[in-house]
């Protein structure tokens, strides 16, 4: 694989995983060709047979969350970065995408709002996506302020929170995180 030879790689692990079809550093090494090889639908289904080969394997599930993230399949990688959590219940990454995976439907849903017009059925359905937006702000909040517990000082989590809770009303946090990010700035 290090030298670019993928088709003897590739014969290779075929044939070491005929002898031991269940070893798992076995299964990741092909998974990790495909996936150099660019063929991600290889690459879940050999995740998926490593999760069943070590099935407590946090790291597992979020490689495949990944994976459905990218090809789109955004309940799937949900699924997956909740798994993970479960599992390493401080594991910042899986945290972080389970929140860009749910915020993802916000570009739809803003994108359909702005190009609404002024007659009462636009504003009834302009209301309509202001609370499918507030909706995904909400199945959010929990999980960031689990991850700043876990994290205090992520940034990242500090100001997608904070900009929420100004969406949401929510002054006051709003504003403990301001003075927070701000705090964590200036050290």
């Amino acid at each position: 694989i290090s030298k670019g030879q993928n088709v003897l790689a590739m014969q290779a692990i075929k044939d070491a995983r005929e002898i031991s079809p269940k070893d798992i550093n076995l299964i990741l090494t092909e998974a990790d060709l495909y996936i150099k090889l660019g063929d991600e639908l290889k690459f879940a289904e050999l995740m998926q047979e490593a999760i069943e080969q070590d099935p407590n394997n946090a790291i597992l599930y979020y490689n495949l969350g990944v994976i459905y993230a990218e090809q789109g399949e955004l309940e799937l990688a949900k699924e997956k970065y909740i798994q993970a959590i479960e599992l390493i219940p401080d594991y910042v990454d899986a945290y972080l995408n389970l929140v860009s995976v749910i915020l993802e439907d916000e570009i739809k849903i803003v994108e359909e709002m702005n190009s609404l017009g002024n007659s009462s059925k636009d504003n009834l359905r302009y209301d309509e996506l202001k609370l499918e937006r507030e909706g995904l702000y909400k199945e959010c909040v929990p999980l960031l302020e689990e991850l700043i517990k876990v994290s205090p000082e992520n940034i990242d989590a500090l100001n997608t929170l904070k900009n929420i809770y100004g969406v949401l009303g929510n002054n006051e946090g709003f504003m403990q995180l301001k003075a927070k990010i701000e705090e964590l700035q200036a050290n």
